[in-house]
C-alpha cells in the first residue's frame, strides 16, 4: 500500500506534491500542536498569483463571448462548458502556486518566532559594520532626496507585479517549459527563504535602529502611500535573505535562457532593487549578498528536481517537445 502511494506521488507534478505536502504539514501543525494557531492570508503575497489568474479568467470569458456573439441561438450549457474547460486548465496550472503563496504568509505569521524567538538583527548588523565600518543605511543618510525616495519606493513595490507579469507572459505565449521552470523556481526560493527566516529571524534596520536615524526618508505622497501598503501586507522577521532581490535575480536567470534581450535590463532592475532595499531600511547589506547565493541555489535545485522527478520523465516520454525538464536546461 505504502509503495503504491509513493509511486503515485512520484508520478504527480512536483509543484502539486509541494503544494499538497506543505498544506498537509500545516494541517498537522494546526490540529496536533499549538505552534500553528491560525491560517492568515496576506493579500500582497496572494496577488502574485491572483493577478494573472484573474486576467486569464477575464481573457477567457471575453474570448468566449466574442466567439458566441455572432451565434443567434446560444446553448447555455455549451456556453458554460466552453468557458469552464479553459478556466479549469488555468486553475490546474496556477492553483499549486496560489496555495503555496497562501501558506507563505501563514507560515511567517505563525511559526517564525515560535520556532526561534531570538532575533538575529544584532548579528546581521555586526556583519554589516565589519564589512563597511558602519551601517549602510546610516552611510546613505546624506544622500537622501525626496525624488530618489519616491523612485526607490516605486522600484521596491514593483516587485509585487514583476514576477506574475513575467509568468503571465510565458503562459500567454504558451511556453509551458519556461512557465513551469519559472514557477517552480519561485516555489523553491520561497521555501529556501522560509527555512532561513525560521532559523535567522530579523526585523530589519528600519525597526532595529528606529531611534538612531537622524534623517527621515522624506518621500512625497507616492512614497507614503507605498510604505503604508507595504506595512499593511508585510510580514515581520523576513530579512535574511532579501527575496525582493533574490526573486528578480532568479527571474534574470530564466530570461537568460528564454529571452536573452531582457537579461541585461533585468540585471539593471536587480541593481536598483539592491539599492532600494538598503536605502529604504528594509534590509541589511548581508541580506542582499545572501540573495546572490540563494537565487543560484534555487535555480540549480529546481532544475535538478525537474531532471530527476519520475513524473517529469513520464511527461518527457509522452511529449518530449514540451518536457520542462529538458527545454532550456541544456543550454
Amino acid at each position: 500500500m505504502i509503495r503504491k502511494v509513493i509511486s503515485f506521488i512520484l508520478r504527480c507534478r512536483p509543484e502539486n506534491v509541494m503544494a499538497v505536502g506543505v498544506s498537509t504539514v500545516l494541517i498537522i501543525f494546526f490540529s496536533a500542536t499549538r505552534m500553528f494557531h491560525a491560517f492568515n492570508f496576506g493579500m500582497l503575497d496572494l496577488i502574485f498569483i491572483l493577478l494573472p489568474v484573474g486576467i486569464l479568467g477575464v481573457k477567457s470569458l471575453l474570448t468566449l463571448l466574442a466567439a458566441s456573439g455572432s451565434d443567434e441561438d446560444v446553448d447555455t450549457t455549451k456556453f458554460l462548458a466552453n468557458f469552464f474547460q479553459p478556466f479549469l486548465k488555468i486553475i490546474r496550472d496556477w492553483f499549486p502556486f496560489l496555495l503555496l503563496c497562501a501558506c507563505y504568509y501563514a507560515l511567517y505569521s505563525n511559526l517564525i518566532l515560535r520556532v526561534n524567538p531570538h532575533l538575529a538583527d544584532a548579528a546581521l548588523a555586526r556583519i554589516d559594520s565589519f564589512m563597511l565600518g558602519n551601517q549602510p543605511s546610516f552611510l546613505l543618510q546624506p544622500y537622501i532626496r525626496p525624488w530618489l525616495t519616491d523612485f526607490l519606493y516605486a522600484v521596491y513595490f514593483s516587485h509585487v507585479v514583476l514576477f506574475p507579469g513575467v509568468a503571465l507572459f510565458f503562459y500567454l505565449k504558451k511556453e509551458e517549459p519556461a512557465f513551469r521552470r519559472l514557477m517552480m523556481g519561485f516555489l523553491t526560493i520561497i521555501l529556501l527563504g522560509i527555512t532561513s527566516y525560521l532559523f535567522i529571524p530579523a526585523v530589519g534596520p528600519e525597526t532595529f535602529f528606529a531611534d538612531q536615524y537622524t534623517t527621515d526618508l522624506r518621500g512625497q505622497a507616492l512614497s507614503k502611500s507605498v510604505d503604508y501598503i507595504i506595512s499593511m501586507g508585510r510580514v515581520g522577521n523576513d530579512c535574511f535573505p532579501s527575496l525582493h532581490v533574490g526573486i528578480p535575480l532568479l527571474i534574470s536567470f530564466y530570461l537568460r535562457d528564454y529571452r536573452r534581450k531582457c537579461f541585461i535590463p533585468m540585471l539593471i532592475y536587480v541593481a536598483c532593487m539592491c539599492v532600494a532595499t538598503i536605502y529604504l531600511r528594509y534590509h541589511y547589506l548581508i541580506d542582499v549578498i545572501a540573495a546572490f547565493a540563494f537565487a543560484p541555489l534555487a535555480y540549480w535545485l529546481n532544475d535538478f528536481v525537474l531532471r530527476h522527478w519520475p513524473g517529469e520523465q513520464l511527461l518527457k516520454a509522452a511529449s518530449p517537445a514540451v518536457c520542462p525538464a529538458q527545454v532550456g536546461l541544456e543550454t
